[in-house]
């Protein structure tokens, strides 16, 4: 299944979600530039003058990612004001409603892992940032920190399929609950 670029989604984009695609229906193995070439429906010199390399894809499959996942919890921000907590919040639920990026993300995150690690460092970057943020977010350091761990923690079990909750009331329970803690900054 060959992901179908619209003339309207630059040829980079297409780029980076046929490979997310490809790598979520074929798996890690299959990931070269010649079959997202051909699930992009671009020529492989096309998808060299965006991604020179496999290492390149992959980190900007990464970057892409992250980049848009650490927007929308910044965007979260502004809209509570100025409150201990919000940043806790905001990552909280930016993390419970991302299960498409999810998917995409599991794909870059298992591409770095396989193919060369180091790939991985912009990741690491974003969550010592994040962890900072949690620590300086006006409430009790050690409850941000289990709040970006329990969710982290639910979307690592999705991720991987690992016993994950169903989008169901208990689901909705564990977010308010975590919710609820960064608001009120003590267990």
């Amino acid at each position: 299944m060959k992901a179908s670029p619209k003339s309207t989604v630059p040829t980079r984009q297409a780029i980076l979600e046929a490979a997310y695609l490809l790598v979520q229906t074929e798996g890690i193995g299959r990931l070269t530039l010649d079959a997202v070439a051909a699930y992009a429906s671009v020529s492989k010199g096309g998808l060299l003058y965006h991604f020179p390399s496999k290492e390149a894809l992959i980190k900007g499959m990464i970057d892409h990612l992250f980049d848009r996942y650490h927007c929308e919890m910044e965007a979260g921000v502004p809209a509570e004001g100025d409150s201990p907590g919000q940043w806790s919040r905001s990552y909280v639920r930016a993390t419970f409603r991302s299960e498409e990026q999810e998917l995409k993300i599991s794909a870059g995150l298992l591409a770095a892992l396989v193919n060369n690690p180091v790939l991985l460092q912009p990741v690491r970057d974003y969550y010592q940032d994040w962890q900072s943020r949690m620590e300086n977010d006006g409430i009790d350091p050690a409850i941000a920190t289990i709040c970006r761990l329990a969710a982290d923690g639910l979307w690592f079990a999705e991720m991987f399929g690992l016993a994950p909750l169903e989008k169901n009331e208990l689901r909705e329970r564990v977010e308010q609950t975590l919710l609820r803690l960064s608001t009120e900054g003590r267990p």
